[in-house]
């Protein structure tokens, strides 16, 4: 990873780190989509942005967020887009790790234009597509159905495994979308593609790791053995920071044509119903718009 992280950065080269570093101070919101635990959003605190939101598809993942989050703003959506927000709401947006399982990439990446503000920044990160892409271990449930279930329930249950991966319902396998069924790998240029198709410039990129998704699977096999894992975790480590393949990591803003009018994509919202962040009690309180304009 070639970004320099800065020593207030409670991060160390990984796509936290690198969406950290970008994320404008003093805003006016952030939308962190795909908020997993809410834990990188917490730490969004220390950039004194006035509001602070979370979404995710994942109820599990809701729950485990509203804990660590501190009363952040999470909400819980059914579908990826469209999303409960008016235009130009957020002047920041994170998207790590997201993109890969999502099948309606082009309408997110379209959503994520509409609330983000005509002069704010889009931060993506994404596995990228390099010579061990081969080796995610995300995409074991699909390449090897069978031996993912004997492992799956031998360390959990079969009772999770059934929740998780075959009647989940959120919609998902596991994180993926079940209308996707893969954990995708991305190159610059394809994700530079995917985002001037939703009215966006790619501005920079970077990346972190080679050796990742090797490191990861001896990793697995090792298990609990102490010192094998704590020199892997060097390694991890160390391979992170001295290659930029493994994970893909990106700057957009949206182009000049489409601030000028990038609306050829815009959906109705003549019965829209939004959250509204400005009310006292967020969480639950909504505002209902008239067309828009």
């Amino acid at each position: 990873m070639h970004t320099h992280v800065t020593p207030d950065n409670p991060y160390t080269c990984s796509r936290y780190a690198f969406a950290w570093q970008h994320v404008p101070g003093g805003g006016a919101a952030h939308l962190d989509l795909g908020c997993g635990n809410g834990r990188f959003l917490q730490s969004l605190r220390a950039k004194r942005i006035k509001c602070l939101v979370g979404v995710d598809v994942s109820r599990t993942a809701i729950e485990r967020a509203r804990k660590a989050s501190g009363g952040l703003e999470i909400i819980h959506v059914t579908r990826a887009a469209p999303l409960p927000f008016p235009d130009r709401t957020f002047s920041s947006i994170t998207l790590l790790d997201v993109l890969e399982h999502v099948s309606e990439q082009e309408a997110l990446l379209d959503e994520l234009h509409r609330v983000l503000t005509d002069d704010g920044v889009l931060i993506v990160t994404v596995p990228g597509r390099h010579a061990f892409s081969f080796l995610d271990i995300g995409n074991m449930k699909f390449r090897f159905p069978r031996l993912h279930r004997w492992h799956f329930c031998r360390t959990h249950s079969p009772v999770e495994y059934d929740r998780r991966y075959v009647s989940n319902p959120d919609g998902l396998v596991g994180d993926v979308s079940a209308a996707k069924r893969w954990h995708e790998h991305f190159s610059a240029a394809h994700l530079a593609r995917l985002l001037c198709c939703s009215g966006f410039d790619a501005a920079g990129f970077d990346g972190s790791g080679l050796f990742h998704r090797v490191l990861r699977a001896a990793d697995l096999l090792v298990g609990n053995i102490g010192p094998l894992h704590a020199a892997i975790g060097k390694c991890i480590a160390w391979d992170a920071k001295r290659f930029a393949s493994a994970n893909l990591f990106c700057i957009a803003r949206k182009s000049e044509v489409s601030r000028l009018g990038h609306s050829g994509k815009a959906r109705s919202n003549d019965d829209a119903t939004y959250h509204n962040l400005e009310a006292a009690d967020p969480q639950h309180a909504v505002q209902h718009t008239g067309p828009r304009q």
